[in-house]
């Protein structure tokens, strides 16, 4: 009974402080290390942050405009393919064409939304393995105030 007990507690606490934990983890070290990353550019980096910048609609760390001060890109006039809003070859030449936000409010929002899932799933299990407790209780009671007799 514990434990379902404290499956509800993680599941409310995560709904509850939902936006103070991701924001706190979210706004440290993985800000910086993403903007570290879009401004070297590196060829080990790029498949990954276009892989991410397709996935979450987004371009850049804090916006598009991270592109035009990357060393690791040498066109700053344009931006990586991976930000346009419609894909193909050549589509980054064109700024007005790709995504304006960054991708850390991008993966922020992601992680806040699906934050909110968790909680709900564990204070649903919870509820769940509370009920299901109560039923055996009240078969267990039932059992022995009828007092059945063992049939050999």
């Amino acid at each position: 009974m514990i434990i379902i007990l404290l499956e509800i507690f993680t599941g409310a606490a995560f709904y509850i402080l939902r936006s103070r934990t991701a924001l706190l983890q979210m706004n440290s070290g993985i800000n910086t290390q993403a903007r570290r990353v879009v401004h070297q550019y590196s060829p080990n980096d790029r498949h990954a942050i276009n892989r991410i910048q397709e996935k979450f609609s987004c371009c850049g760390a804090d916006s598009y405009t991270d592109w035009s001060r990357s060393v690791g890109w040498k066109n700053h006039d344009a931006v990586p393919d991976s930000c346009c809003l419609e894909k193909g070859k050549g589509c980054g030449h064109d700024k007005d064409k790709a995504h304006k936000k960054g991708c850390i409010s991008a993966i922020k929002h992601f992680l806040l939304k699906n934050l909110v899932w968790v909680g709900g799933v564990c204070i649903a299990l919870g509820i769940t393995e509370v009920f299901g407790v109560l039923v055996g209780v009240c078969l267990c009671l039932d059992i022995k105030r009828k007092n059945y007799e063992n049939i050999n």
